[in-house]
């Protein structure tokens, strides 16, 4: 194998790891999109709903969607540096 075929193998195995990345970060972009449109969605129902318990319900599901935010955008943040 020569040199130049060396570092074509080399390049190509660079740039499959960085097409990985790419594609990690856009799909858990994706995914944070969905969760903000699904949080406000919730707060828009806790916003209007009368009944206590079924609040009470809708409100401890929005603290699992902000939790989960936050651990997407810190990972996010963490890909970005990354690339």
């Amino acid at each position: 194998m020569s040199t130049n075929d060396l570092f074509k193998a080399i390049k190509d195995f660079a740039n499959t790891e960085r097409r990985e990345q790419i594609t990690r970060y856009d799909s858990l972009k994706r995914l944070m999109k969905k969760l903000k449109t699904k949080q406000n969605t919730l707060k828009e129902k806790v916003k209007n709903e009368e009944n206590k318990k079924l609040k009470k319900i809708l409100e401890e599901k929005l603290r699992v969607i902000k939790a989960q935010r936050k651990k997407g955008l810190k990972l996010l943040k963490e890909l970005k540096s990354e690339m």
